[in-house]
């Protein structure tokens, strides 16, 4: 077991989400991540506590487009002119390349968004050493960030990187050649991950999330979403109701993970949020801290070499003890 943890992302402090045309406090503060670092530090996973690896930007370009890259460049580098506190927000799509106005851009948003990339990155090179669980905590979170746009506070998709990665540096696989699949566990669906990947039969994308009849976000996550062209069938969504607790999610973790055995992957890219916990400010789901512990152990079921990416939660306790009894159950 490796974790990597890079203290880059606490220059991520966004203030402002605008909220149905109202400013509000913005919920992704360095605590996220902070309290899962210190927590770990006080447990058995102490010692497997690691800083990432560098990655030139231009690898970025492998999943997302260069003018959206330029965009996020030339948009923070206006509020570095504007000074500290400047943030830039969306006025309209798609020009201004956001699927809302609660992920604004500050002076270094690319630069930490990289490095949180580069976490991810770090970790799916652990994989192809042969590590066989690597829990990534990026922030700022990626699974809503498409090829050309971000939103849901995503502004690079660090599982979708982490996942051509592997691609890249992968042999052939014994059934065929290097596949991986996603399993996205976030309550949101990741609209950016599914897209990026939607026409490719080398990446299986399985999500469980909550119906975008209630969940942000509202246009896409729907069960008859299945792929396109040579992706046909290669993505499998399970949007499931508000107030949904383990019995039920049980059921529909089994069946991605069925599908997932299926693809036969040579590895897994876990995109786990935990504001799938009780309580969360952007939730709906009931699990509690054990359920993150049986998530891992179905994982680890699997016999797959296992990447976990860090997405959402927005209550720091949740996070830490979700993160816990998850690293628990993959590791038995």
């Amino acid at each position: 077991m490796r974790i990597v943890y890079d203290p880059q992302h606490v220059r991520h402090r966004p203030k402002t989400e605008i909220l149905y045309g109202r400013p509000v406090p913005h919920p992704d503060q360095p605590e996220r991540v902070e309290t899962i670092h210190a927590v770990l530090r006080r447990s058995r996973w102490a010692g497997s506590l690691g800083p990432p690896r560098r990655f030139d930007l231009r690898l970025a370009e492998r999943i997302h487009e260069a003018d959206y890259l330029a965009h996020l460049l030339a948009r923070g580098e206006e509020m570095a002119a504007e000074g500290p506190e400047a943030e830039w927000f969306a006025y309209v799509w798609p020009h201004d390349r956001s699927l809302d106005t609660g992920t604004p851009i500050l002076a270094e948003t690319l630069e930490v968004a990289w490095a949180a990339a580069g976490v991810a990155l770090t970790g799916a090179g652990l994989l192809l050493e042969g590590e066989p669980v690597v829990y990534s905590l990026c922030r700022p979170p990626g699974h809503h960030a498409a090829r050309g746009a971000m939103g849901g506070y995503c502004y690079l998709n660090n599982a979708a990187l982490a996942a051509d990665y592997l691609l890249q540096g992968g042999s052939v696989h014994p059934s065929g050649p290097a596949r991986v699949a996603i399993l996205d566990l976030d309550i949101h669906h990741g609209n950016g991950t599914q897209s990026i990947f939607y026409e490719r039969d080398d990446v299986l994308y399985c999500s469980l999330h909550g119906d975008p009849a209630w969940a942000y976000p509202p246009h896409t996550g729907f069960a008859e979403e299945r792929g396109a062209g040579p992706g046909e069938g290669f993505t499998y969504n399970q949007p499931l109701p508000e107030g949904t607790a383990w019995a039920t999610y049980a059921a529909a973790l089994d069946r991605a993970l069925e599908r997932i055995a299926r693809h036969a992957p040579g590895w897994l890219v876990v995109s786990q949020g935990f504001d799938t916990f009780e309580g969360d400010r952007w939730g709906g789901f009931l699990l509690h801290a054990d359920d993150f512990g049986r998530i891992g152990e179905r994982v680890r079921a699997l016999e797959l070499p296992v990447l976990v990416v860090l997405e959402g939660g927005y209550e720091p306790a949740s996070l830490a003890a979700g993160s816990l009894a998850l690293l628990d159950g993959l590791a038995g």
